[in-house]
This record gives structure tokens, C-alpha cells and sequence, in this order.
């Protein structure tokens, strides 16, 4: 086959060049497979996005230090996370600086804004707080863990007694897992 007159010169001064000099033959081959591969890639590699934006909203609102059981918390915190690594669960984590009723009433609500469809709370702490979001936000679930509440729409999960703390908090975790699976 016969190259184009605009293509031929160019091709025989690089083949000219190449002739009798391997160090300039071995840098174009390999600027060419460099290229080639660059050109063309692996597009199996390539990252793939999720849209979660309508999976179950779980939000985990965190009382100040000393007001509940840390120990519940993380529970309950590995709880959520293992119910949101089984799919359709987002799992967040809001602060809650204060656990007076009043006080702590704009954090829940913006769990409410956030579109929270499951609050979940920690302690007796919280419980008034809990109680008065229930009452101010007739549509929101809530859970408290290690706690009773006789509010509708609060519901409550028992912390396990035990005598191993690890196998408690773990009973506990699976216990948050399941309530928060059954409610998507």
C-alpha cells in the first residue's frame, strides 16, 4: 500500500532517523505504546457512584460527655453502621450539646430537616429532650437506647444486661441493626 504524498516524506525521515540509532527507535516505540495506552485505558477501572439519596435516613443524635452511657453509644453508633453496610441505610452521626428538653429542641429538629426518618437517642438523659421532639414533630420516629418512654411514635430498646460488656455491647449493636432494618 502507498501512503499519501503529505504523509510519505514525514514517515521516511522518521524511518531514516531510526535506521542505525536504537536508543531513538526504543524512546519512539516506546512514546507510542505510552500513547496508545493512554489513548485507549482500561475503562473497567473506572469508579462507579451510587445514588443513596433515597435509602433510610438513621441519625444518631450524641448527647454531651457524662450525660449518657458511652458505652451505649458506641453500641448503638456500630449498630447503625452495620445496618447501613447491609444497603439502603444512611447512618449520621448529629451532636447534641445539651440534654435539657428546650435547649436541645433545635438539634432535633435539624435531624427533622435533614430528613431523618428514624431519630435515635442514647441514655435517660435524653429522654426528656426525646419527648418534647415527639411532641413538637408528630411525624418523626424516634428510638431511645437504655431507656422507656411511654410517647407515642418513641419507640425504646433495653441495653442488654450482662456480665461481658463487649458481649453486651455487641447484643446491642445487632439489636439497633435490626430495629433500624425493619423500619426501611
Amino acid at each position: 500500500m502507498r501512503l499519501p504524498a503529505l504523509t510519505a516524506r514525514p514517515v521516511r525521515r522518521f524511518t531514516g532517523l531510526v535506521r542505525g540509532h536504537p536508543i531513538v527507535a526504543a524512546v519512539a516505540l516506546l512514546a507510542a505504546l505510552s500513547l496508545t495506552a493512554l489513548l485507549t485505558g482500561d475503562r473497567s477501572a473506572q469508579p462507579r457512584a451510587a445514588n443513596v439519596s433515597r435509602n433510610f435516613r438513621a441519625c444518631l443524635l450524641v448527647s454531651p460527655a457524662g450525660a449518657t452511657d458511652a458505652r451505649l453509644s458506641q453500641a448503638s453508633w456500630q449498630g447503625m453502621q452495620d445496618a447501613a453496610r447491609s444497603g439502603g441505610v444512611n447512618a449520621e452521626r448529629f451532636p447534641a450539646p445539651t440534654v435539657d428538653a428546650k435547649a436541645a429542641l433545635p438539634y432535633f429538629n435539624g435531624a427533622v430537616q435533614h430528613h431523618c426518618e428514624l431519630i435515635v437517642t442514647v441514655g435517660t438523659g435524653m429522654r426528656p429532650a426525646t419527648e418534647a421532639a415527639a411532641r413538637a414533630n408528630p411525624r418523626q420516629q424516634f428510638v431511645i437506647i437504655g431507656a422507656a418512654s411511654a410517647q407515642p411514635r418513641v419507640s425504646a430498646i433495653a441495653a442488654p444486661a450482662g456480665p461481658g460488656k463487649e458481649q453486651a455491647g455487641k447484643a446491642l449493636a445487632a439489636q439497633v441493626s435490626a430495629f433500624i432494618t425493619d423500619r426501611r
